[in-house]
């Protein structure tokens, strides 16, 4: 594995999964980053902020409330610490995050109320 692909939804699950959803116009934030960039989602669920849904990275998936997580984003995307992994063809730095897309105007416009939905896709 060399990381993680996340996206931040302002959709519950169930509006995710309709057909005939418009699920990149729901999207808050996506970005890439390195084995250590999922801990504060794994630290929201053990305080008991997010609740997770599936794993096995195809995705994992969480919820948790707009309060809760839009706070993180509102000081970047959230920093963490690993080691460097090297693979055959490529290097992922320690705590390397990039690819950030933020809509910074949905995210401002979000109520805090608002159940998210939270993708972690493995990169591997």
């Amino acid at each position: 594995m060399i990381g993680w692909w996340i996206v931040i939804a302002q959709q519950t699950p169930e509006e995710r999964d309709a057909p005939n959803n418009d699920r990149k116009a729901a999207v808050l934030a996506n970005w890439e980053t390195s084995l250590g960039g999922i801990d504060w989602v794994t630290k929201l669920t053990s305080e008991g902020k997010a609740i997770q849904l599936s794993s096995g990275g195809y995705p994992n998936r969480y919820t948790a409330k707009a309060c809760d997580v839009l706070p993180i984003l509102a000081k970047g995307i959230p920093d963490h610490s690993d080691t460097t992994i090297i693979g055959d063809d490529y290097v992922m730095p320690a705590g390397w995050k990039g690819n950030i897309l933020m809509h910074q105007d949905k995210i401002d416009g979000c109520p805090p109320d608002q159940v998210l939905t939270i993708e972690v896709w493995d990169q591997s």
